[in-house]
């Protein structure tokens, strides 16, 4: 599912009128959750799941179309792990109930 397809998704589902008003509440979540990262390093959703900040260390890389080697700069990512009440709704167990 591209951004699109997610934001008219968003949109239908919630009702809403404006497709600007639907991204600026997406961009809102993700510049809030980035801030709280920042800050704490590790977020956590009850039964949905865990955003956490983690350092990335310097890689070695190999160009093969010049034979050269190169090294990427460390770098902080966030990374999402799914909790169990995710994983139950994406696998149909939750739907019921």
């Amino acid at each position: 599912m591209t951004e699109g397809e997610f934001l008219r998704f968003y949109k239908r589902r919630n009702k809403e009128k404006n497709l600007k008003e639907v991204k600026m509440k997406i961009d809102l979540f993700w510049k809030t959750l980035s801030k709280a990262l920042e800050k704490e390093k590790k977020v956590t959703f009850k039964d949905w799941g865990m955003f956490e900040k983690k350092e990335v260390k310097s890689r070695r890389v190999s160009l093969p179309r010049n034979s050269r080697i190169i090294y990427t700069e460390p770098k902080s990512v966030m990374k999402f792990k799914a909790g169990l009440g995710l994983k139950d709704r994406i696998n149909g167990a939750g739907l019921n109930g």
